[in-house]
């Protein structure tokens, strides 16, 4: 019997010249499931041994492609009968010698970039900017499947520069207090519409007073996104944005967003924008543990653009990473119309990836020009990004550095450097909070080994304070004990210049010698005393600072559901 046999790259060992559509290519083993990507309708099958059966396989594989390949003379009925056996035996023994196999190898409706630096474009078609049409299945080993539309194709003409322009003034309607508001506006869509290209994706927070357009101008630019935008209202749980946005190309569009570091719903967007930001294809997300004992990756490739009317207190973490644009009056202009809108939109996404190499070479000189008047590495990606999206739409050839000086001092940037310029104390808590090191973590009745940061090891103890115990053990070894005293949640940090873990966290950094305690105490609730930093520890000079308030438990909802 001839048999159509696939390499791991994907190449057909055996394909004869013509026959029937059909077949498979196994992709490796995903926990107790087989992984293969089907090559009738170009998509990626998890399959249980309870699948491999006779009419599954047809319908999954190709009917007449399984009865060519595996159909064989049955001696004892004396007839031709499909071996469903032989080829389920063929998918396992494949399957198996391909390895582990991870979802982030997959890449659905979206823009992506290649090894080379270019973009390919992935939804009912497969297709290059320059029109090109591929197959849709293994390229460079990523997988890529047939996927949802995203609004654009090949045969989309450019927006002209008029058609820029009416987007532009319809942006301008509303009178921003910053002096680019528009235009940085405009640079978020093409962050939007590349989101999963992008190194990194800017979030934006449009505010004012009531009444004043915030709404109706997150409308026009969920009209301008169409297929690629996911429109919600109000308070949103990390488990719905999984469900709805997790692993897309989808930006979200949320209304009524009122930044709250204490409310869960609030901390759950603020974590999940906080990992959009800079997540990369290879990172594995936010990684939960689940009921049924196997953990559950989040992973986030969406911008956020939200409005409300108080933007709240954030973070430091999310500060740099949010642009926050605030409407000073009424719209003064006109918006685009629906049909307008929705007409639009796919031409400015087919001119902005057709000028990918413009916001590159755009986006590096703006980065350069922004650390050179004293920006950090944070502002220059949150706002070096929009601004070189911004360029790529008004301009066929890259900034300049005169044409970026120009922008940057528009922008008023030296007053937002001065604003987030970080302190010394912050700088070291952050250094000494996001170091990874491996714990213990109790999941149900299983301990399991973990990587945690500091940070996340501080709001597991927090979360549940008993329940940790390896966690909290682990700390102390650290030099690391977190505690409740006098109603709220303290963090001790030993002392000791000498403490051999200590210095091994804050290798690398100025405080890699010593010294961490005397730039800590300058945080809210910073003081020196005398405590046992954990159970069979002598007594011992430790610095006491509050917890910050995004690792702490949310007080208004229940934890969250987990979306397996």
């Amino acid at each position: 019997m001839s048999n159509i046999i696939l390499n791991t790259e994907g190449t057909p060992l055996n394909l004869t010249a013509e026959g029937p559509t059909g077949g498979f290519q196994a992709l490796g083993m995903a926990g107790k499931k087989f992984a293969v990507f089907s090559l009738l309708n170009k998509q990626v099958l998890l399959l249980s041994i309870s699948e491999l059966k006779e009419m599954p396989l047809k319908a999954m594989f190709g009917a007449k492609w399984c009865e060519q390949h595996y159909t064989e003379f049955h001696e004892k009925k004396e007839e031709f009968v499909f071996n469903h056996k032989r080829m389920a035996s063929d998918i396992l023994s494949a399957c198996q010698a391909a390895g582990t196999y991870t979802g982030s190898t997959e890449r659905r409706a979206g823009v992506w970039k290649m090894g080379d630096g270019s973009l390919v474009v992935n939804g009912h078609e497969l297709w290059k900017p320059d029109g090109t049409v591929m197959e849709h299945g293994i390229i460079d080993g990523r997988v890529y499947p047939v996927s949802g539309d995203v609004g654009f194709g090949p045969q989309t003409p450019c927006a002209q520069e008029d058609e820029v322009a009416q987007v532009l003034a319809s942006f301008k309607a509303l009178p921003w207090e910053n002096p680019l508001g528009s235009e940085m506006l405009l640079g978020f869509l093409g962050v939007a519409m590349t989101a999963t290209a992008m190194r990194r994706r800017p979030h934006l927070l449009l505010t004012g007073a009531a009444g004043c357009g915030k709404s109706s101008m997150l409308e026009q630019v969920r009209w301008l996104l169409g297929d690629l935008a996911f429109a919600c209202t109000g308070r949103q749980t990390m488990a719905g944005l999984y469900q709805s946005v997790g692993g897309t190309a989808k930006t979200v569009v949320c209304d009524e967003f009122e930044a709250d570091p204490n409310s869960k719903s609030c901390k759950d967007i603020l974590e999940v924008a906080r990992m959009s930001y800079s997540l990369g294809e290879g990172d594995e997300g936010i990684v939960r543990g689940s009921n049924t004992g196997n953990s559950v990756s989040y992973r986030f490739f969406s911008p956020f653009i939200a409005a409300g009317i108080s933007p709240g207190k954030m973070e430091p973490a999310d500060v740099s990473r949010w642009l926050v644009l605030e409407s000073k009056g009424k719209p003064n202009g006109a918006r685009l119309t629906e049909e307008q809108a929705r007409e639009l939109g796919p031409k400015l996404a087919r001119l902005f990836i057709n000028r990918w190499s413009v916001f590159q070479a755009s986006e590096e000189m703006v980065r350069q020009r922004i650390m050179n008047v004293g920006g950090d590495g944070r502002l220059a990606d949150t706002v070096g990004t929009l601004l070189a999206s911004y360029w790529a739409f008004v301009s066929a050839t890259p900034a300049t550095e005169q044409d970026a000086d120009a922008l940057i001092g528009k922008l008023g940037l030296q007053e937002r450097i001065a604003f987030h310029q970080p302190s010394d104390e912050e700088e070291c808590l952050e250094a000494l909070t996001s170091r990874v090191v491996p714990f213990k973590v109790l999941n149900g009745h299983v301990l399991c080994a973990r990587s945690l940061t500091i940070g996340q090891a501080i709001e597991l103890v927090c979360k549940d304070p008993t329940g940790q115990p390896d966690v909290v053990v682990r700390l102390a070894q650290l030099g690391l004990r977190v505690a409740m005293n006098r109603g709220k949640w303290v963090l001790y940090v030993s002392n000791s210049p000498l403490h051999h873990e200590l210095r091994k966290l804050f290798a690398g950094t100025k405080w890699s010698t010593g010294g961490w305690s005397v730039v800590l105490r300058r945080l809210p609730g910073g003081e020196e005393s005398t405590q046992r930093i954990g159970a069979g520890f002598a007594p011992g000079k430790v610095t006491a600072i509050d917890v910050p308030a995004h690792w702490l438990p949310a007080n208004d909802e229940s934890d969250m559901l987990l979306a397996a």
